[in-house]
């Protein structure tokens, strides 16, 4: 890499604070321990209430009771769903997480990736925007729905 390279790297790079730092290591745990079986309304804790979450399907972000709304109702339809952290990365206040998902849709155990980009502020969100590939994961469902259909018929 050249001299230029790196350094306009590092111009999008912000090491963490020490405080920055312990709050993001607090906030994975505690993802990862809420999402080992997830209850929608604990999810609360991981959020300031004026949080503004975009989460797919989402067309606009939500605040915390929008979000655990949100959630409410994927667990409604997705039980079973558990998310486990990959691995995470800091970047000032922001926290990189990303994640592996399963849950079973129609009898079907579905596996699909993701990341999750917080900001953080006193160890809880107060912004996030969440990635993964929704169109492969909505064929499978599709998929499985289909398939259970037709071995139901």
């Amino acid at each position: 890499m050249n001299t230029s390279t790196a350094n306009e790297t590092s111009l999008h790079y912000q090491q963490p604070s020490p405080q920055q730092m312990a709050d993001a290591a607090d906030v994975v745990r505690r993802f990862a321990a809420e999402w080992r079986q997830p209850v929608a309304d604990n999810l609360r804790s991981l959020m300031h209430a004026d949080t503004q979450n975009l989460i797919p399907p989402m067309r606009q972000p939500a605040d915390r009771e929008g979000v655990v709304e949100h959630f409410r109702q994927v667990l409604q339809q997705l039980p079973d769903i558990r998310l486990d952290v990959v691995r995470w990365a800091p970047c000032g206040d922001i926290v990189m997480i990303e994640w592996a998902a399963s849950a079973t849709v129609a009898g079907k155990k579905l596996h699909w990736t993701g990341i999750d980009r917080m900001a953080i502020r006193d160890g809880r969100t107060y912004q996030a925007q969440v990635y993964w590939d929704t169109r492969r994961l909505t064929e499978e469902i599709a998929q499985a729905v289909q398939e259970a259909r037709a071995a139901a018929a």
